[in-house]
């Protein structure tokens, strides 16, 4: 790397950790962060999760969570405590970590000039700054499988296979897209030389002992069990809808009865769906206008990228098409591959989608260095008014706007309890606050010993803070402090 480009990309860097980091505790803990968070502060302390696994590879509190996150946030929680800082660091780096790949990947695939903005237009990405500011297992998900990409492209076979190995027990759909990406590389690249290759073979065996761990856990275990839950085939509302359709067709229909079956089934109704769901996910709605809705995922309540990211994509496209590049292809196969994991699960989402960011960003990134010096300028104009847009929400509106979907008055109950225990015989949680029986617990700092001989028990008692539904028995007692 030439010393300008070290220059500008530590620039490049130093502007996406601004970005990522600014009032990145403006927004309290949600459910999922604050069972990361406590598992990983309970097996610094013990060597056992909130339940009392020892070291287990498939978390119960996050109905089937893989280990990755949390595993890999122990360090942060060691160093800046059980807080927003500590489970959010890791995602935060990750998205430094990609700024840095998505440079190393535009230069392999088509030159220095490109991979430095693919790294700029990383550094700013609505979606890519969204989700490193929460503690989104999917995030450091996406920057354990670009490494592996990388290495790959770099012939780094090994390591390729230890990155993508964590992916798979990092976030559930990477399962399945990792899988298709590196089929897809492998027959676009058509390199014959590699399956003799003994680091490539070793790497293989590598990935495999990591997908049979996998299955283990899926099979004998509540892994995926939030996925399985979620689908279009679990849902009971939409399956009985189905068949109310599918009655109706065969009534009002007048083929003949031995056809009907054949025509109106719940196969192809299933199929249809999934198809519309697949199509969601590539649709300028979610990826430009509205996002998939999540105030979590999308605080900037615009589309996952900005609306002059959509100009560029075209440019790019078409250029590419154009002049007939051979690094075109992969970039479609892997666009086109991601929602495939996603169709099956009822909506859209940027979490199970962010896997699209780098061949979307590469596009653009190419669209850039050719385009003349007018165009740019205009174009970049157009995209940093929407990005100043964007993060005047994201730091000054929407903490106050979805304090809700962030648990912030879990943790505004749990800090008063917190505060309170002292004067009161007893303080009372109602547990129909959303997440405070994770919240409290974490902004407490309870001892870890503590809460796990408290699992699987309700109502939770902490010293004098109980945690219930019931409230009754402890109305009018000014002894006790109810927060409800």
């Amino acid at each position: 790397m030439r010393r300008k480009s070290l220059f500008i990309l530590i620039a490049i860097l130093l502007l996406g950790l601004f970005l990522r980091i600014y009032r990145i505790s403006s927004n309290s803990l949600y459910g999922d962060e604050l069972t990361i968070g406590y598992d990983s502060y309970s097996l610094l302390k013990t060597g056992m999760d909130q339940t009392g696994e020892r070291y287990p590879l498939t978390f119960k509190m996050g109905a089937g969570r893989p280990p990755g996150y949390v595993y890999f946030s122990m360090p942060f929680i060691s160093l800046f405590g059980l807080n927003e800082v500590g489970v959010r660091s890791l995602s935060a780096i990750s998205g430094l970590g990609i700024i840095v790949l998505m440079y190393f990947l535009g230069k392999k695939l088509f030159s220095e000039k490109i991979g430095l903005y693919a790294s700029f237009l990383t550094s700013i990405s609505m979606w890519d700054i969204y989700l490193s500011r929460g503690g989104f297992e999917a995030h450091f998900a996406l920057f354990l499988s670009l490494l592996g990409i990388v290495f790959f492209l770099y012939k780094k076979y090994i390591p390729m296979a230890l990155f993508w190995g964590l992916a798979i027990f990092t976030y559930p759909t990477y399962k399945l897209t990792l899988l298709l990406v590196f089929l897809a590389l492998l027959l676009l690249y058509k390199s014959i030389k590699i399956l003799r290759n003994k680091k490539f073979i070793l790497a293989i065996i590598i990935l495999g002992v990591f997908a049979s761990f996998s299955l283990y856990e899926t099979f004998n275990s509540v892994s995926d069990e939030r996925f399985l839950s979620i689908n279009i085939f679990s849902d009971k509302n939409l399956k009985e809808h189905i068949i109310q359709n599918i009655n109706e067709e065969r009534t009002l229909s007048n083929l003949p009865e031995i056809i009907k079956p054949v025509m109106y089934n719940r196969p192809f109704r299933y199929s249809r769906l999934a198809f519309e769901k697949y199509i969601e996910n590539l649709s300028p709605s979610f990826l430009y206008l509205r996002g998939d809705g999540n105030p979590r995922h999308n605080p900037g309540e615009w589309g996952m990228f900005y609306l002059a990211e959509g100009l560029l994509f075209a440019i790019g496209l078409y250029l590419l098409i154009k002049g007939g590049e051979t690094n075109l292809k992969p970039l479609v196969f892997w666009i086109l591959i991601v929602p495939l994991a996603t169709m099956f699960l009822g909506q859209t989402h940027a979490l199970r989608n962010n896997f699209m960011i780098p061949p979307f960003i590469l596009i653009e990134s190419y669209a850039l260095s050719r385009v003349s010096k007018k165009t740019f300028y205009i174009i970049m104009s157009i995209l940093l008014m929407q990005l100043v847009f964007v993060l005047l929400r994201v730091y000054f509106y929407a903490p106050y706007k979805f304090g809700s979907f962030w648990s912030s008055e879990a943790k505004y109950v749990s800090n008063i309890a917190i505060k309170e225990r002292d004067n009161y015989e007893k303080i009372i949680l109602s547990s129909k606050i959303d997440s405070v029986e994770y919240a409290y617990p974490v902004y407490a700092k309870l001892d870890p010993n503590v809460v796990i001989s408290e699992y699987g028990k309700f109502p939770k008692e902490y010293g004098n803070v109980v945690i219930t539904d019931d409230l009754k028995g402890f109305k009018d007692d000014d002894k006790i402090l109810i927060l409800e």
